[in-house]
């Protein structure tokens, strides 16, 4: 298999959902009102019927009650319905319990409709947003060389994988950019000077089924180039250690069981925008590109 074709294979490891054999399998749409905001699989489907007051349910869909008229009746109810399915043990997403919430609105600058445990997110199918930050330094020598991470052997998912050298999700009440300051301070104990600037990059999104449940997932990028003597220190815990590669060696980790899945498509764009994937030695380089967009603004609302 060459190398172009090989790529591609990788990008349906991340993007591995087909929406119209999901449709036609018992997934259906969850709404709030007339709008999707997740996708409830027939497993989790079973545990919501005897919760009438918190899920109205048709064949057609799944509704949150219209009795649960503001946020807080909402969060309330969702909570009580997580830490039942976690004392059952039916999901493994919820293993990962996290004390932390997540917020979900029907679109990303709507005032959030409720609230729910981040690690319970998979279980609903709803929507989720994080921040990755790819940080590079130049050398003549070696020219961009990326630093990436090892994830701790302690953390809830892809304990133990290489990874973004930041990332992470939005916690309950913060932005993009507020993301991306903590995250840095957090997992690289970078307090961000005035002389180094964040440049944002877009985004990727795709949708990726695991053991865990469903990940319709939007990542917002930066780049940050960091001095040469730079070294990154964890602050939180979370990372084992942080390794300095170069982008053509960066290619071949991503092929690797090694890194985490849901993170390749990051990787990814940053070897497509930099210059390392091109269309002169990648002739299917237009499609890998869309791997990295699925359009789930559309799917979704």
């Amino acid at each position: 298999m060459n190398e172009s074709k090989s790529l591609i294979s990788l990008a349906r490891r991340f993007n591995n959902v087909n929406l119209i054999e999901l449709q036609s399998t018992g997934y259906l749409p969850f709404k709030f009102e007339e709008t999707r905001i997740g996708t409830i699989s027939p497993l989790v489907l079973e545990e919501m019927k005897p919760h009438p007051s918190i899920f109205s349910i048709t064949p057609e869909c799944v509704r949150l009650n219209q009795d649960l008229k503001c946020y807080d009746e909402r969060s309330d109810e969702l909570r009580k319905f997580m830490e039942e399915m976690r004392e059952k043990n039916l999901f493994t997403a919820l293993v990962g319990w996290r004390d932390e919430c997540y917020e979900t609105r029907l679109k990303f600058g709507d005032p959030p409709i409720f609230k729910v445990e981040r690690a319970g997110t998979p279980i609903l199918g709803l929507r989720q947003y994080g921040v990755h930050i790819n940080g590079f330094v130049k050398t003549s020598e070696k020219g961009r060389s990326i630093w990436i991470q090892r994830r701790s052997k302690n953390k809830q998912t892809y304990p133990g994988k290489l990874d973004t050298f930041v990332g992470g999700g939005f916690a309950e009440g913060s932005g993009v950019l507020q993301t991306a300051i903590r995250e840095l301070e957090e997992e690289a104990g970078l307090i961000l000077p005035p002389h180094l600037k964040l440049k944002p990059c877009g985004s990727v999104s795709f949708f990726h089924i695991s053991e865990r449940g469903l990940h319709p997932q939007t990542e917002f990028v930066y780049d940050l180039e960091l001095p040469l003597d730079f070294l990154p220190e964890n602050k939180d815990g979370e990372v084992q250690g942080f390794e300095l590669v170069r982008s053509d060696q960066l290619i071949n980790l991503i092929q690797t069981e090694d890194y985490k899945t849901t993170s390749i498509p990051v990787a990814l764009d940053w070897l497509v925008r930099h210059g390392f994937l091109s269309s002169e030695t990648e002739p299917y380089l237009p499609e890998l590109i869309e791997e990295l967009h699925t359009p789930l603004h559309i799917f979704y609302n």
